[in-house]
C-alpha cells in the first residue's frame, strides 16, 4: 500500500513542477525569436535552455530508478 502510494506521490510532484516550466517556455517563446539574431542573445538563449534542459532532466524520473 505504501509503494503505491509513494509512486502517486512522485507522479503528483512531477506533475506541479512541469506546469511552471511549460510556462515558463510559453512565456520565453517571443525571446527565443528574437534574441538568436544578436550576438549577446544568442549566448543568453544557449545558456537559458541548457538551464531548462537541467530542470526537465530533475523532474523527470529516470526509467530503470527503483
Amino acid at each position: 500500500m505504501t509503494s503505491i502510494q509513494a509512486a502517486w506521490q512522485r507522479v503528483a510532484l512531477c506533475g506541479l513542477l512541469v506546469l511552471p516550466l511549460a510556462v515558463i517556455i510559453v512565456l520565453m517563446t517571443p525571446a527565443f525569436l528574437v534574441l538568436p539574431f544578436f550576438a549577446c542573445g544568442r549566448e543568453f538563449v544557449l545558456k537559458l535552455v541548457d538551464r531548462l534542459t537541467a530542470w526537465a532532466r530533475v523532474i523527470v524520473p529516470k526509467a530503470d530508478a527503483k
